[in-house]
């Protein structure tokens, strides 16, 4: 008679010890498949995470060491009014800028998502009516709005983030000049058009206000904001989201009064993965034609660390658990399944004086769980899919309360992203809503091998107390 049908006896005619094996090893299996479906959950949620929020850092000049630093004095010996204290006004500015090729180059970097820059003006534009805001504004800027200059708007950080959508038109490009794209609430409170023309002056020192050459810029697109200002923020009008206008590089640099921007001073680099922030760091520096001497590198990477907190914590929970598991799992089998050696004694010695191997019993043993183990691991498959996500998401929102918290008590992870502006409501995060978790195929191969090596070690060592025993030692224990 062969192993197989030995062993499909034995399990068939041993119905209590079958169904108590069947549910061990169902409660073992339903336990390993929630880790590991929990663990992939907790992998791709980290993953998503990544790539929806990235990483930054930003290029600022090196204001105390940069031999480019140029520092002029605007008004020497002005008196406070106020407090009647004397000051100086100075004018401080790097001579060496970063060029749009620049731009180019970092944007080539393997990893770097969005390379983004700007320069940043305060003008009235010519019959343009602006949305009041909540602050007051210095009479020599009333009537002005915020002007963005920039190589590509698509790049721009206000527009990745999703906090600006391009509703109408098309995006400034490297190429435009004297181009504009402003918002469609601003464009419909004048009643502007794709094509329509606004028209600004840069400001005069000489004559103490914008009347400088006429500048005329077309307009090419419009955006639709996606957060507002928050309720009872106090914002000036050239801050308000709907007031600012986004120009060419090149018609900046003509609205630029001071005469001093030949590029820009300041990049806003974000990138796909966060984890190799490291790494596309020191490719930019390397990148030839940029003197970094001139230059310092923030890193802006808390966002991400805090947001993925309560993940990477919930990763380690998993996987110690599964640890755990298995070996707990590993234990209580070989136990079980040495007990029930020692009372098939008989058993053994009769197979031993009928010249069956040693080896070939074992096998059969081993068969014996299989069969039983086959039928849980499956069934386990629809158990781990009624309580893997339940479970999951109590894990993440233990992770979660454990982790460090801000300064006004706020979970760090729930205040981890920025939508590229201080004064607009801040957009959720990914994982707000729990993680996604489900028990998959992959899932259950993994269980089958995993569990096919706790059966080969639980049966070997169950079977190690009797098997060394010879034919002779076995009768005398039967006696």
């Amino acid at each position: 008679m062969s192993i197989f049908k030995r062993a499909f006896l034995y399990v068939t005619r041993k119905r209590g010890k079958t169904i108590l094996l069947f549910a061990i090893l169902l409660i073992m299996a339903t336990f390993v498949l929630t880790g590991l479906s929990i663990w992939k959950a907790s992998k791709a949620a980290q993953l998503d995470l990544r790539q929806s929020m990235g990483g930054k850092f930003d290029v600022f000049p090196d204001w105390e060491n940069s031999p480019y630093v140029v520092k002029e004095t605007v008004k020497d010996s002005e008196v406070d009014e106020e407090t009647g204290k004397t000051s100086n006004s100075y004018l401080m500015y790097s001579t060496l800028q970063f060029t749009p090729e620049n731009i180019t180059a970092i944007k080539g970097v393997p990893g770097v998502k969005y390379c983004s820059a700007r320069l940043e003006d305060l003008l009235p534009f010519d019959g343009l009516s602006l949305f009041p805001g909540t602050l007051p504004t210095d009479a020599k800027y009333q009537g002005c709005t915020k002007v963005l200059g920039v190589c590509d708007t698509q790049d721009d950080q206000l527009f990745t983030t999703g906090t600006l959508t391009l509703s109408e038109g098309r995006h400034i490009s490297a190429d435009d000049v004297h181009t504009a794209i402003i918002s469609r609430d601003l464009a419909e409170r004048n009643e502007l058009n794709i094509g329509g023309y606004l028209t600004a002056h840069s400001y005069s020192t000489e004559a103490q206000g914008f009347t400088g050459p006429e500048i005329k810029v077309q307009i090419i697109g419009l955006f639709t904001s996606d957060a507002v200002e928050r309720f009872g923020e106090m914002v000036t009008t050239y801050d308000m989201i709907q007031n600012r206008v986004f120009v060419d590089s090149q018609t900046a640099k003509e609205m630029d009064s001071g005469g001093i921007n030949y590029g820009f001073s300041a990049l806003y680099v974000t990138i796909d993965d966060p984890q190799d922030m490291a790494r596309v760091v020191d490719d930019v520096k390397a990148l030839p034609g940029i003197d970094w001497k001139a230059f310092t590198v923030e890193v802006d990477n808390e966002a991400y660390e805090n947001a993925a907190a309560p993940l990477a914590a919930l990763n380690e929970l998993v996987v110690t658990l599964l640890v755990v598991i298995i070996v707990v799992s590993a234990v209580i089998l070989a136990l079980i399944l040495t007990l029930w050696t020692k009372t098939r004694i008989h058993e053994i010695g009769v197979f031993l004086s009928v010249g069956i191997r040693k080896s070939a019993i074992i096998g059969q043993y081993l068969i014996e769980v299989l069969l039983i183990a086959i039928l849980a691991f499956g069934l386990s498959y629809f158990t781990s899919n009624a309580v893997a996500g339940q479970i999951g998401n109590h894990l993440l929102d233990q992770s979660m309360q454990t982790s460090s918290e801000d300064e006004n008590g706020v979970s760090a992870a729930a205040a981890a992203v920025d939508v590229g502006t201080d004064n607009l409501v801040q957009k959720p995060l990914p994982t707000e809503n729990g993680i996604q978790v489900s028990v998959g195929l992959d899932n259950l191969a993994q269980l089958y091998l995993i569990g096919l090596s706790i059966i080969i070690v639980a049966v070997s060592a169950s079977s190690i107390t009797v098997m060394r025993l010879k034919p002779r030692e076995i009768l005398s224990e039967m006696s």
